[in-house]
């Protein structure tokens, strides 16, 4: 279980350019579930997710993963715990290095290692085990430059090396946002299929309203710092997108929700 606790975090405190970009927030996700985080610009949704990763530490509050106290520990130092994928699909893997070798650096972070271990034959199969859960051919081209592959491609192998040591929270960070429409929906697809496989705990920042509605089995709603709608599964069943943009306006009548 992740539980967050009156967390709160200001940038540029004391200044005229001071933001509040969490306000007390109290979070529990529960083991196994996939949480979507929506909201405007500006919400909150990824410095929560900076917070949870270690990326950068709250100002005050607390943060457990599964019961140990992570609050201060750098990312580095949660790799083992927390895995990230970002938004743009160069950012999390090395373009000069081969689809085998990137999964070996996975392997190296979560595994705590500084010294990359020995590729062998049951680790060649263990990555094309991983791979071909994306079913994109990625499983018979180990020895290709990750720089040879499409966007959607390199996407698709961060989404592995993520998750080939299962790790205890899964962070994905608007990560199909750069995609055109078609590879977004198979980057989606494959995601759930991960998710499932691991029964991994997941947080997915998304502008994209109908993948919250159609995959996550919990939507988080943020505006301002504060999370201000927590809906459940039994509650999305039947909700589309129109129901959240009508549903979740805010008293000075802006939209929470980008569309």
């Amino acid at each position: 279980m992740i539980v967050a606790t009156q967390l709160h975090k200001v940038f540029n405190a004391g200044t005229a350019s001071e933001k509040i970009a969490i306000a007390g927030i109290d979070l529990k996700v529960a083991t196994g579930q996939f949480v979507a985080v929506i909201g405007g610009n500006g919400a909150g949704k990824s410095t929560l997710l900076n917070l949870l990763g270690g990326a950068i530490l709250p100002d005050r509050g607390r943060i457990e993963i599964d019961a140990t106290d992570v609050t201060q520990m750098r990312e580095h130092a949660r790799a083992a715990l927390v895995a990230r994928v970002f938004q743009d699909p160069m950012v999390g893997t090395a373009p000069t290095l081969t689809v085998q070798e990137n999964m070996t650096l996975a392997l190296m972070r979560a595994e705590g290692r500084r010294l990359r271990p020995a590729l062998t034959a049951a680790r060649r199969e263990r990555f094309k085990q991983a791979l071909a859960i994306l079913r994109l051919g990625l499983e018979n081209r180990l020895e290709a430059q990750a720089g040879e592959l499409s966007g959607g491609q390199r996407q698709a192998l961060s989404l592995a090396m993520a998750t080939l040591c299962p790790p205890k929270l899964l962070l994905l960070d608007e990560h199909t946002a750069a995609l055109d429409p078609r590879t977004s929906e198979f980057v989606m697809e494959a995601t759930v299929s991960m998710v499932a496989e691991g029964a991994l705990t997941t947080m997915m920042v998304t502008h994209n309203m109908q993948h919250a509605l159609s995959y996550a089995s919990r939507i988080i709603m943020m505006d301002a710092g504060r999370i201000v709608a927590d809906i459940g599964a039994d509650e999305i069943q039947g909700l589309t997108v129109g129901d959240l943009v009508a549903r979740f306006r805010i008293k000075d009548d802006r939209m929470v929700l980008s569309t």
